[in-house]
């Protein structure tokens, strides 16, 4: 089966916790690299020579026992990339590249999570995006890898995290709080019933290509016991935990039985619990628990315990993050984050190889903190740091910079500095990366410009363009440097619509653009403009005092 469309189609998540309610902001927790601000000379950052031959780097004799939790450098069996599609969905003929990637650079699957772009049926057929896949697309997507013997675990959120279905007028009568679009009213029938058929519309397709296990979300379940039949049920399970538990085990019960897998759940709403209560509800047998944490330092953020505490399963998961960790408005990568985070997960796998069986670890890729969030950054920037991660848990041991089998996958030396790039690579999406963080470079000299330039700021202020009360000699000097800076960031928002439109649909392009590039063009913009006014002959200007701010009625 073939993936694709015509030609002619148009073309901000988590805070750590380790217990109920106990919420530990992680993704800001690290001090972020000091974004560097210097002119932009040319249109190159990091120049470098593709790499012609490399296939030497590897050991050839690599004995590692992958799996093995009796080896101290403890590879990860199963090791598989998230594709978050709750925003920057990316078009279907995309899909083939991405996984050729994947399957050079040694991942042996996907965790994929549709939420909005599956092509649901039914009751809801409403909440379904605009751009979402065909059926065709989705099966060409799971034939695509299933041709490449990549294993794909759809993920499906079926307790928090609804917000793409809880945002609508019509299912606004499902929410757990009225207030907030993100936790079902999981107490009613009806919205089991509606969780059932999610699973099922996505399970039965991915049957067709070989499922072994199913991800049903379950975190960050901010609001319990709210509505009426959720407040019933947590009254009649005595409390809160045991009302979590009842709903968890009840929908993983149903996965279990109905479609035959393994069923893996995110760790933080149930991992504090005691295990008394965990054997009550059966969570050791119909659960795989799913461990996150995206943080640079993962001792402080994963104690021990809660290892210790997941000892009754009898698998679980690891979930590290190659992007969309790092604060929910970042749009350029920050590889060494993400790097670091996958250094301590390697401490973690020594620290955990003989209390618990790691059966693999999940590196994701959030799109958004949450569906009503921003986009983070867009993957093709990423994927450089996601191949370095991966060969830094291959090797069990931070490389210092020394990355050669991803200078192999990428046919280029990556670059761990923030907003660099490393030109004359050869991965899907290379435009984008290169585009993207030269235009960074583009803006930070022209936010420097704004911000520092001596003549800028002097008559090209709020009072010159609002109140047209400046100089005409030094606007004629100030308007050929407003062009410079104008005509590089047009011709590079240019250029990155182009390249995007060969992976992602027209609103993700548009909202990238109004998001991160379109502030400092409409400025300067809005400044030329204001200083073309000011420059015609025979102006006049306003005798002192002219300036009122505030107005009396605002005191």
């Amino acid at each position: 089966m073939t993936i694709g469309r015509p030609e002619n189609r148009p073309v901000v998540r988590r805070y750590q916790q380790e217990g109920f309610n106990e919420p530990v902001q992680y993704r800001g927790d690290q001090p972020e690299s000091k974004e560097r601000i210097r002119p932009v000379e040319n249109d190159s950052i990091q120049h470098v020579v593709p790499v012609q031959n490399v296939d030497n780097v590897f050991r050839n004799n690599d004995t590692r026992k992958q799996g093995s939790l009796g080896s101290a450098d403890f590879i990860p069996e199963k090791r598989l990339v998230h594709l978050d599609l709750k925003g920057g969905a990316y078009r279907p003929e995309f899909y083939p590249k991405l996984f050729d990637l994947f399957l050079k650079a040694e991942f042996t699957g996907i965790l994929l999570e549709w939420e909005e772009m599956f092509p649901f049926t039914g009751k809801l057929q409403s909440a379904v995006n605009g751009d979402a896949y065909t059926l065709d697309e989705v099966k060409g997507i799971l034939n695509e890898a299933k041709k490449r013997n990549l294993e794909v675990i759809p993920l499906v959120q079926t307790f928090g995290h609804l917000e793409w279905l809880l945002k609508l007028k019509e299912f606004v009568h499902f929410r757990e709080d009225p207030k907030y679009a993100n936790v079902i009213c999981f107490g009613r029938e009806e919205s089991f019933d509606l969780i059932k058929d999610m699973i099922d519309q996505v399970a039965n397709v991915h049957k067709e290509f070989g499922m072994t296990s199913f991800h049903m979300g379950a975190d960050e379940v901010y609001h319990v016991g709210i509505c009426e039949e959720s407040r019933k049920k947590m009254d009649e399970h005595k409390g809160k935990d045991r009302v979590i538990l009842w709903h968890m085990s009840r929908v993983a019960k149903y996965i279990q039985e109905k479609h035959s897998v393994n069923v893996l759940a995110w760790h933080d709403m149930f991992a504090h619990i005691m295990e008394s209560d965990l054997m009550d509800y059966r969570m050791t047998s119909l659960i795989e628990p799913m461990l996150w944490s995206y943080a640079e330092d993962l001792d402080y953020y994963l104690p021990y315990q809660t290892w210790i505490s997941l000892k009754p399963f009898k698998n679980v998961w690891a979930a590290s993050a190659f992007k969309g960790a790092d604060g929910p408005g970042r749009w350029i990568s920050n590889p060494m984050h993400y790097i670091k985070n996958h250094e301590s997960w390697i401490k973690q796998f020594e620290r955990a190889k003989t209390e618990v069986n790691i059966r693999g670890l999940v590196y994701t890729g959030w799109s958004r903190y949450d569906h009503l969030a921003t986009l983070c950054e867009l993957l093709p920037t990423t994927l450089p740091q996601l191949l370095m991660s991966q060969e830094t848990i291959l090797e069990g041991k931070p490389l210092k910079g020394n990355y050669m089998r991803t200078r192999k996958w990428l046919g280029c030396q990556p670059t761990t500095e923030l907003g660099d790039a490393s030109f004359g690579c050869q991965f899907p999406g290379r435009e984008v990366y290169e585009i993207v963080n030269r235009f960074y470079q583009k803006r930070l000299a022209a936010e420097k410009y704004i911000a520092e330039d001596y003549d800028f700021n002097g008559w090209m202020s709020k009072v010159a363009e609002e109140l047209n009360f400046t100089s005409p000699m030094k606007l004629e000097t100030i308007i050929p440097l407003i062009d410079q800076h104008l005509m590089e960031l047009q011709a590079t928002e240019k250029e990155f619509r182009m390249a995007m439109a060969l992976i992602y649909f027209q609103e993700t392009i548009d909202e990238y653009v109004y998001l991160f590039m379109a502030d400092v063009i409409n400025t300067l913009k809005r400044r030329k403009a204001a200083c073309i006014q000011n420059t015609q002959s025979g102006l006049t200007y306003a005798k002192r005092p002219f300036i009122k701010y505030p107005g009396k009625q605002e005191l």
